[in-house]
């Protein structure tokens, strides 16, 4: 099997170097280009919940009539009942 001229695998690697240089130049353009156009939303500041933060979804009431048993249904007559027709 024939092995290739110094020459022409020097050019390859040349070629294949300039490629690179080429792709690397260019991601660095799109991420200029990426951090221009969205600058804004990086300046803005922004709270994140915390994570162990309890967030309650119902009324206090509510939680100790489901933790003691009590049936929603027969609740005191502060609460208005519906009936069906």
């Amino acid at each position: 099997m024939r092995t290739a001229s110094p020459v022409l695998t020097g050019r390859f690697r040349d070629i294949v170097a300039r490629m690179g240089a080429v792709l690397r130049a260019q991601r660095e353009i799109d991420a200029e280009r990426v951090l221009r156009r969205y600058r804004h939303l990086l300046d803005q500041p922004h709270e994140a919940p915390c994570l162990n933060e309890i967030i309650p979804v119902s009324r206090e009431e509510d939680i100790f009539e489901n933790a003691n048993g009590v049936d929603p249904r027969e609740r005191t007559s502060d609460h208005p009942k519906f009936e069906r027709a």
